[in-house]
């Protein structure tokens, strides 16, 4: 295990707040054979600048590109990278201190392709843990369930673990703001025999409110619909996906419509072409979110209830 060497890719952007904390997670991991890649995409603050100061580590490597966005910079830490495995770690993020030892072992036991951790998530100022399931191999169905329905998992670059091998010349796609690193998790899979999950929260998923995926304005596409939505139904037509999958897809795709047709109806105008587009993916696909035995009856209830009622608050959990 020890001669594996890891390559962790942070891409760096307006982090001078974070990214210090960021990198002295990684370099005082209890895992000594990484190398950190930290791509500065043409951050206007002192990022760039904090990265320079860590080179005198013979493991960092800084590299300076002009702004393209994350999934460019990521694409350029993977081209740098020389590890037998690749993950990731976002600049405003942080690791516990064992995370790649820890990864790193079940994945030489296991023999994994893709390993993935459990994570904590910053809620209310506090840090909780998403951890639902067992440590073991699981299915690609399983992969997807914990991607859509729940999230334990997550479309996620960061809590993943990847064989060099099967990413080969596979990149995010640069077109996607937003889920395209669900799609790279989608794409890499598909050369993946062996799944491993660990069940350890090993990561901090920290609150960033200056996140593209928490500016609402972001999430809404040119064409009267929803960023979410789209890049599933990319997933859908780029992939070949079985039946079990695809109803966890149209599951999501449900719960993203209804949510996003609240929003609109509790607008004094809401975009009424953007409802339509809506309450076709919901009219679509509905029968698909009722017949998922992973969905409780509660929450089917809570679901159908805020369709019906959209102006109906306090069901957000």
């Amino acid at each position: 295990m020890k001669f594996n060497k890891v390559s962790i890719i942070v891409p760096v952007y307006k982090a001078e707040k974070s990214i210090k904390r960021c990198i002295e997670s990684i370099l005082s991991q209890t895992y000594k054979n990484v190398e950190l890649i930290l791509v500065d995409d043409g951050s206007p603050d002192k990022s760039g600048s904090i990265c320079d100061k860590y080179k005198k580590d013979t493991r960092v490597k800084v590299i300076h590109t002009s702004n393209a966005g994350v999934s460019h910079a990521r694409n350029i830490g993977i081209d740098y990278a020389t590890g037998n495995y690749v993950t990731f770690c976002d600049s405003d993020d942080f690791y516990e201190v064992h995370c790649i030892e820890r990864m790193m072992r079940i994945a030489t036991e296991c023999n994994s392709d893709i390993t993935i951790c459990g994570y904590f998530f910053e809620w209310k100022h506090h840090f909780e843990s998403a951890v639902k399931s067992k440590t073991g191999m699981i299915d690609k169905n399983e992969m997807v369930e914990h991607c859509t329905l729940d999230n334990e998992f997550g479309g996620f670059c960061w809590n993943k673990l990847y064989k060099t091998e099967i990413i080969g010349e596979n990149r995010f796609p640069e077109d996607m703001d937003i889920m395209e690193d669900t799609y790279f998790l989608w794409t890499v899979s598909q050369k993946a025999h062996r799944i491993c999950y660990l069940a350890e929260p090993l990561y901090y998923y920290c609150d960033n409110k200056n996140s593209s995926v928490r500016n609402i304005d972001n999430l809404y596409s040119n064409d009267n619909t929803v960023k979410y939505i789209d890049a599933y139904k990319r997933i859908l037509a780029d992939f070949q996906i079985n039946k079990i999958s695809k109803n966890y897809i149209y599951v999501s795709m449900v719960k993203f419509a209804i949510d996003f047709k609240r929003l609109e109806k509790q607008k004094n105008k809401g975009n009424k072409k953007l409802i339509s587009n809506l309450n076709e993916i919901i009219l679509n696909h509905i029968r698909d979110f009722y017949a998922c035995h992973k969905i409780t009856l509660y929450e089917k209830l809570k679901w159908t209830i805020k369709y019906l009622l959209p102006s109906l608050h306090g069901l957000e959990k």
